[in-house]
């Protein structure tokens, strides 16, 4: 025998299902993705991925992009230019970036990866590679329709916005 649920108990269940997906891969048993970056980096670097806030990391990839300025990195990255600008100095203090002054302008510098910034960010597009092929191998077992309706699900989530506890059901 089949079991048919409602619609109202699917929606409890995935209520919950997402709670739990976001405890399971929260960072609370460990830091599975730090530590990946420590066993990949030369041992003088360990404190240094360990200690860097993950924004700092991603910063560090939009400048691998190539080399910008603060405004430019706020802009590329969708970030605040005073939020970019606290993650450079981090980057600085690190040795990851330097800063260079833009000729025939005084306020702005351009921004571009050391050595051990490039070594870093290596490593951690080798981390999101590896997630990205496990959450492939994962997927894979799913057809192309139930892929589509996941797809479908989690863009218009993505494109809601809560108004107080509630997420805004749009038209």
């Amino acid at each position: 025998m089949v079991s048919v649920k409602t619609k109202s108990v699917l929606v409890d269940e995935i209520n919950e299902l997402i709670g739990a997906v976001g405890d399971k891969f929260d960072s609370a048993e460990g830091d599975a993705e730090r530590d990946y970056m420590a066993e990949h980096c030369p041992k003088r670097l360990e404190h240094t991925v360990r200690r860097l806030p993950t924004l700092s990391m991603h910063l560090l990839a939009r400048i691998a992009e190539g080399p910008v300025s603060i405004v430019g990195l706020a802009a590329r990255s969708g970030q605040l230019k005073g939020t970019a600008s606290k993650h450079v100095q981090r980057l600085v203090e690190a040795g990851l970036l330097e800063r260079s002054p833009i000729p025939g302008n005084r306020k702005e510098v351009v921004l571009s990866l050391t050595a051990d910034g490039r070594l870093i960010n290596a490593v951690h597009r080798r981390m999101h590679d590896e997630m990205t092929r496990g959450l492939g191998d994962f997927l894979a077992r799913y057809s192309n329709a139930e892929l589509a309706v996941l797809t479908k699900v989690l863009r218009d989530l993505l494109a809601t916005e809560r108004v107080g506890v509630r997420i805004a059901v749009g038209e």
